[in-house]
């Protein structure tokens, strides 16, 4: 229906909010009125009434969808059928005093929304799948203590078919940004008693993040999957240079290395962190030669050759980590720091190549997001406090300033104004 619209020129924003609106309104009634007279209505009453307005909705979504004339309000309907399938779970758990692990709750209602989704082509059916799997995930998490939630994992894999082959653009960020809650929930789980761990996380998630970002590049030049590149690109660049900022920290460097006497780390975490690193690593190398032999273009090949300087410069600095971190405590975070900005400075062109202005942006952000970083941690030692203030808001001003201004220039270059 959203295709159609879309293929039409017009996108009847005030329709699809109205009914969603009055979807919402509806179920959040008939929940409250029901929950109001609950005790005074026999059990096979109640179960009338729940399975009979969850499969009312679902028969009308149906009609309406079949029949194709409203399309947007049988798709909010449907949406009404999946509210009401979570409230049934609930409420026949309540008759029947049912008492189980509570986040299995959430998991079916999701997984009912998962196949609205899929029968129905349904693309606030998999909105709310995926938010129901954020909600589920964070309970697991945090109300059980459960550090890696790796049945996450298999659910958001099991949103991609339709969320790609119908290019849904919404259900995409909300994909996007529940394997970003995912994966930063998982710090706040990680054994801190295990020394080094927070650097090989970060590691890791670089890498894996650095691999999603290269396989958006991939994507731009697929015809089907266009529309979901840059978006992929934004997310993963943004993941990927979080982590790498984790890294320039020279406190994160100090850690004791697991293969020194004395390590916390178990010999077995260890060898689950260089494993998987590793794997991050070549799937890294392998998207990236990918690229480099679709993309031959002239214009390319500058930014690519300076990528590939890059990519083995990071190689080296993780092997480094993995194997030979101790000999090398000082110099390792200084030259995390040169990939950084370096890393940055190839991001501005990568995004000027490619007329994205949002790149830049991001680029820019954590350009001074990491001048800021370096001049608190490193400075405040070497100055005395007035002398840190005074120079450090000079400093901050002057960058600031030069910053913003060649950050408008690139724009209005990317948006066809005055060099």
């Amino acid at each position: 229906a959203f295709e159609k619209e879309r293929a039409g020129g017009v996108i009847p924003v005030l329709t699809l909010a109205l009914a969603m609106l009055g979807v919402l309104l509806l179920g959040s009634g008939i929940i409250s009125f029901f929950a109001a007279n609950w005790q005074w209505l026999p059990k096979i009453a109640k179960l009338a009434v729940l399975f009979g307005g969850m499969w009312a909705a679902y028969a009308i979504a149906g009609y309406l969808l079949g029949r194709g004339a409203h399309p947007l309000v049988g798709q909010a309907v449907l949406l009404l059928g999946v509210l009401l399938f979570g409230a049934n779970i609930w409420l026949i758990a309540q008759i029947y005093h049912i008492s189980s692990h509570y986040p299995n709750g959430v998991l079916m209602w999701a997984l009912g929304a998962l196949l609205a989704s899929y029968l129905l082509r349904s693309h606030p059916a998999l909105c709310a799948a995926a938010l129901l799997a954020i909600l589920w995930t964070g309970m697991e998490g945090f109300g059980f203590n459960r550090p890696v939630h790796w049945p996450y994992l298999l659910f958001w894999i099991a949103c991609l078919p339709p969320l790609v082959m119908h290019r849904w653009r919404f259900a995409a960020h909300v994909a996007a940004l529940g394997i970003l809650f995912w994966s930063g929930s998982t710090v706040f789980h990680i054994e801190w008693a295990a020394r080094g761990a927070m650097l090989y996380l970060a590691q890791l998630y670089f890498l894996a993040y650095l691999a999603a970002f290269l396989a958006g590049m991939l994507m731009e030049r697929a015809a089907n999957a266009t529309d979901l590149a840059a978006l992929v690109k934004r997310y993963a660049g943004i993941a990927a240079l979080a982590a790498l900022f984790v890294l320039t920290f020279p406190e994160i460097h100090k850690e004791t290395g697991w293969w020194r006497a004395g390590g916390d780390v178990e010999p077995a975490q260890a060898g689950t962190w260089v494993t998987a690193t590793l794997i991050a690593l070549l799937m890294v190398v392998a998207l990236a030669w990918r690229h480099r032999n679709v993309d031959q273009s002239k214009e390319a090949r500058t930014h690519l050759d300076w990528g590939w300087g890059l990519l083995a410069m990071l190689a080296a600095l993780i092997f480094v980590n993995l194997f030979a971190r101790g000999a090398y405590p000082q110099a390792v975070p200084i030259l995390f720091n040169l990939l950084f900005f370096g890393g940055l400075v190839w991001l501005i062109y990568v995004g000027i190549a490619a007329h994205d202005r949002g790149l830049v942006n991001l680029a820019f952000a954590f350009f001074a997001l990491g001048i800021l970083a370096r001049y608190f941690d490193t400075f405040w030692t070497l100055l005395g406090r007035s002398y840190f203030f005074m120079g450090g808001g000079l400093v901050l001003i002057v960058a600031g300033i030069v910053l913003e201004r060649s950050r408008r220039r690139i724009t209005r270059v990317l948006e066809g104004g005055v060099k």
